[in-house]
């Protein structure tokens, strides 16, 4: 009799924990993975300054002439100058935006035919004020991204492709007085004109990211293709090395070359560059 009543006390002892164990497996299910977070959006506005000299050539009724005009004879009729650039990612999603606005004036005299008698030899004053704008829109989707030195490496190096514009405004003025070399005068004439086209370009950019503060950044595009009104032919490159100053702001420097080839005009604008970068 006291062996059946041990199996009995025995039983009744370990039933409770036979009976918890399927039971709090069915009761506490595994939780599903937490979903990842959307990624917000990132921007980053980009003040510069673009030193650009312009060279190429330009025809005119059958005849070409060479252009060369260096960064100083712009910086020395500049009369207002704003450049930026503003970046806005949101995962593998970039859009970006550049606007160059440029004001030059400049003006001369030259002697106008002999004099007459007791009079002095006349004069020809010429003046000229030029607006420019070049506005650049980008989309782009990463579509590469790889570890820059081999597998585990943190830093890494990434590819953008995407379609752009770059819209072109331009408008000339011109003021002429001439001042004959006899007691007439003087006469005066004005003239304005203003173009603008858009050139539609494929982008292609590659980010690295060399080390916790030193970041990498080339990038092209090419297009126009002689559509409507739009550029025969137009690329730019560029080349830009930053450092990381702190949580929010950047250094940056590097160069620049934009091409194009429209009508009688075929330029290149090129310089270095030097900007800040305010991250947010």
């Amino acid at each position: 009799m006291g062996l059946p009543s041990l199996r009995f006390w025995l039983l009744l002892t370990f039933l409770p924990i036979l009976l918890a164990g399927p039971a709090r497996s069915q009761e506490e299910p595994t939780a599903p993975p937490a979903p990842e977070p959307t990624p917000e959006w990132q921007f980053i506005f980009a003040p510069y300054i673009w030193a650009s000299g312009v060279e190429g050539s330009v025809e005119a009724h059958g005849y070409s002439s060479d252009v060369d005009v260096s960064f100083s004879d712009i910086l020395n009729d500049l009369k207002i100058g704003a450049l930026g650039a503003l970046e806005a990612r949101r995962g593998k999603l970039s859009l970006t935006s550049n606007v160059v606005y440029l004001k030059l004036s400049t003006d001369g005299s030259h002697p106008a035919g002999p004099g007459l008698g007791a009079f002095p030899p006349g004069s020809l004053n010429v003046q000229v004020d030029s607006q420019t704008v070049i506005a650049e829109g980008r989309a782009a989707w990463e579509v590469l991204s790889l570890p820059l030195f081999g597998k585990g490496d943190e830093r890494r190096i990434a590819l953008d492709l995407g379609p752009g514009f770059r819209y072109w405004w331009l408008d000339v003025g011109t003021d002429l007085k001439l001042k004959p070399g006899i007691p007439l005068g003087p006469f005066k004439a004005s003239a304005d004109e203003n173009t603008n086209w858009v050139d539609f370009v494929g982008g292609a950019r590659i980010r690295a990211q060399l080390s916790e503060n030193i970041a990498l950044v080339a990038s092209g595009d090419y297009g126009g293709f002689g559509i409507g009104s739009s550029s025969h032919r137009t690329w730019s490159a560029l080349g830009l090395l930053s450092y990381r100053l702190g949580e929010h702001w950047d250094l940056a420097a590097g160069w620049r070359t934009l091409a194009i080839d429209r009508g009688p005009a075929n330029l290149r604008l090129q310089g270095p560059l030097l900007g800040v970068m305010y991250r947010f």
